[in-house]
């Protein structure tokens, strides 16, 4: 083959990673660990709660692919399954047995057996915060949230190709009210959730030409009622399951995720600031499991010293984040030489 040939030859298709999007999500990480940091009931935390987390699920379903065959469905899912679950069983159930066991006077192997069966039942629930008889798996509901809403997003793309929205719509109303009733298994109620915002997330890529016309006026028309929501504490958090007055929470979540990411894409021009967050956005998971490890330490932040407390923690928790990325990757450096001889 020519040399014209082989560069005309088709290469398989390469993904490019949206800018805009890695500084959406570094923002939003850094918000979550603010919104952790903030007392129950503080303005900024509504406004912060309103909607991060419906956030990463929309800007998920924006970048997302939806596989048209039923082998493209089976290999996302094994691929998902490795990038969201596995981290969870591999690193978070074994640091948090460990340590609980270290943390205890009583060293025996019972009482490391008992641990390890509380955890794997707090991982069974997959529950963001504690029901009746239902223990919290803490920040790691999100990862099972995402993998199922995704499994159930994807699977409903084959089942129902033209029928999106509105079976994205009816999924969402029942899970919304299987969570006001019974927390399921897996976070799955939460799950049939997300499945809107990832619904949301494609459409606004797909729609992004026509709504970028007329963004100003609508900007406008969805700040005030965001904010007036915000200011009453009328908002969604989806861990705890709070959302009794639904459509609207959700509605409200939905706009306030409209003018965060107006304000990311603005944000991601700035040369000074869009290398930084755009990085922690590539890297988020390492943050996001970080700071799920941070809640031992969470009595050392000092809720009532605010302006000294915030940039300590954002500081530490990026601080750690850098060090265990920066020992993965020479370990994985490593190991790649090492079996290349």
């Amino acid at each position: 083959m020519t040399a014209v040939q082989q560069s005309a030859a088709p290469h398989p298709a390469v993904r490019q990673r949206i800018d805009w999007i890695d500084t959406a999500k570094g923002l939003c990480m850094i918000l979550v660990i603010v919104g952790h940091t903030l007392p129950y009931g503080n303005l900024m935390r509504n406004f912060i709660f309103s909607f991060h987390m419906p956030a990463f699920f929309f800007l998920t379903g924006y970048t997302a692919r939806r596989p048209d065959t039923w082998q493209g469905f089976a290999r996302r899912v094994r691929k998902d399954f490795v990038a969201l679950i596995v981290p969870v069983l591999g690193v978070v159930q074994v640091f948090n047995v460990l340590l609980n066991f270290f943390l205890s006077d009583d060293r025996s192997l019972t009482n490391l057996w008992d641990i390890a069966r509380y955890n794997a039942i707090t991982l069974f629930w997959a529950s963001g915060n504690p029901a009746d008889g239902i223990p919290s798996c803490g920040m790691p509901w999100f990862l099972f949230a995402l993998f199922w809403g995704k499994l159930i997003w994807e699977l409903l793309g084959l089942l129902f190709p033209k029928g999106d929205f509105a079976v994205s719509f009816i999924v969402m109303l029942f899970g919304a009210y299987i969570g006001q009733v019974q927390y399921l298994p897996q976070c799955l109620d939460v799950a049939m959730v997300v499945v809107m915002y990832l619904t949301l997330g494609q459409l606004f890529r797909q729609h992004q030409a026509l709504l970028d016309r007329y963004r100003v006026p609508l900007f406008l028309a969805m700040l005030i009622p965001w904010a007036w929501c915000c200011q009453q504490g009328i908002y969604i958090e989806l861990a705890s399951r709070t959302y009794s007055n639904y459509i609207l929470c959700a509605s409200i979540s939905v706009c306030g995720i409209w003018i965060f990411c107006h304000l990311c894409r603005e944000l991601n021009a700035n040369n000074a600031l869009r290398p930084a967050l755009s990085f922690l956005g590539r890297h988020s998971l390492w943050l996001f499991f970080v700071h799920h490890m941070d809640v031992f330490t969470s009595a050392i932040w000092q809720k009532d010293r605010l302006l000294f407390t915030l940039p300590c923690r954002i500081g530490w928790d990026i601080l750690l984040s850098l060090l265990l990325l920066g020992c993965w990757t020479l370990l994985r450096t490593g190991w790649r030489r090492l079996t290349a001889k």
